[in-house]
């Protein structure tokens, strides 16, 4: 089993979509539940308009005297935790962090969102020695300013942490579009939209996600 925290502290990142429409991606192939400790509960509403139609199971839970049970679900293959979205709940999260095997951080491609993601791993993911990729997140290649590929460069190669070139990054990103955005109120994860071409793209999207996982799983069990 595989536990994995998708981590955001700053609001408006894609952090709750990321947990339930990657779990979504997983789910073609794994045995997944989603647990929602924020205190928001955002996942919890997107799950309750879905009722019964997730293709994965659901959970929520925001105390973190429970959150070291989530070692005992051995009936799921992948786990993954929507984690508060604020500094505020530093309690949960560590508690958290201290049961996970991976952290998956949603980004935004702008300057403070970067900033923000940086504070988040100096205070918490770093000093947890875990695994983590960043997810370039809600990239529109119809807006100006810096291209995807400048700000792949910029996460490769910038220096946001002393002495520490470049941050981890999953290959893929995920581009903004309509079934993204629509998913929570429809109650919905992208895997269930019919087949258009624009939704094609949310799903290829989560899947290549998905898809990097599972191959780095793999790739760390045979080195193990």
């Amino acid at each position: 089993m595989r536990i994995i925290a998708v981590v955001g502290q700053k609001g408006g990142v894609g952090k709750t979509t990321t947990a339930m429409n990657l779990a979504a991606a997983l789910a073609r192939a794994n045995n997944v539940i989603v647990v929602d400790v924020d205190p928001q509960q955002s996942a919890a509403r997107w799950a309750e308009r879905a009722g019964d139609n997730l293709p994965f199971d659901f959970a929520a839970d925001v105390d973190p005297d429970n959150i070291i049970g989530l070692r005992n679900l051995d009936d799921y293959d992948v786990v993954l935790i929507d984690t508060p979205g604020s500094h505020e709940n530093t309690g949960v999260l560590s508690a958290v962090l201290r049961v996970s095997d991976f952290v998956v951080l949603p980004l935004e491609a702008a300057t403070m969102a970067i900033e923000s993601v940086t504070d988040t791993l100096v205070e918490h993911v770093l000093p947890a020695g875990l695994d983590y990729r960043l997810l370039l997140n809600k990239i529109d290649r119809r807006r100006g300013g810096r291209r995807l590929e400048d700000w792949e460069e910029l996460l490769d190669r910038g220096e946001f942490i002393d002495g520490v070139t470049g941050l981890p990054r999953f290959k893929n990103h995920i581009r903004l579009s309509a079934s993204v955005e629509d998913a929570p109120f429809d109650g919905k994860v992208v895997t269930q939209y019919t087949d258009t071409r624009a939704n094609q793209a949310a799903i290829f999207d989560y899947s290549s996600v998905a898809f990097e996982l599972t191959s780095l799983w793999a790739n760390q069990k045979k080195g193990a």
